[in-house]
């Protein structure tokens, strides 16, 4: 997991390739194009953009990837991810290859506020649960980039 501020996001480019693109699509102006997925120059990486209503104030399930890892950046709006410890992760929603997701509960490591300003990154197997109230219930813009892993 790498939770930094946007403008770091080139520090780590060693590491994770990927995000040299995703740092010249973040360039481009993403809150005026249509919700939904798109694909790019590297069959690797996809983004979706997308919206909803923040619900609650606690997380009861977490979710992980097996294959893909996730870059998420808010583009409009606040929310709180928690983030769950490997160790104590159990897979309660059976894992759906179609979706790279399993869910489950995991006891909490970290709480982190995420805004426009960060990004979270978060590996394979590393649980997380986004889209917790911020204070207040709002309406989130979120782009969330796919870096699909072997």
């Amino acid at each position: 997991m790498i939770i930094d501020s946007l403008s770091n996001l080139s520090r780590y480019i060693s590491a994770v390739p990927e995000l040299r693109l995703i740092q010249q699509i973040l360039a481009g102006d993403l809150l005026s194009k249509e919700l939904g997925s798109y694909e790019t120059s590297d069959p690797n990486l996809r983004y979706i953009i997308m919206t909803y209503q923040t619900e609650k104030k606690e997380t009861d399930l977490y979710e992980i990837h097996k294959k893909e890892t996730d870059v998420q950046i808010l583009l409009q709006g606040t929310e709180v991810m928690e983030i769950g410890s490997r160790e104590s992760f159990k897979t309660t929603v059976a894992y759906d290859a179609a979706k790279d997701a399993a869910f489950g509960p995991a006891e909490s490591i970290l709480t982190y506020r995420a805004d426009q300003n960060h990004f979270a990154l978060f590996f394979p197997g590393e649980p997380h649960a986004p889209n917790l109230i911020d204070k207040v219930q709002q309406r989130i813009i979120k782009v969330v980039f796919k870096i699909r892993r072997a």
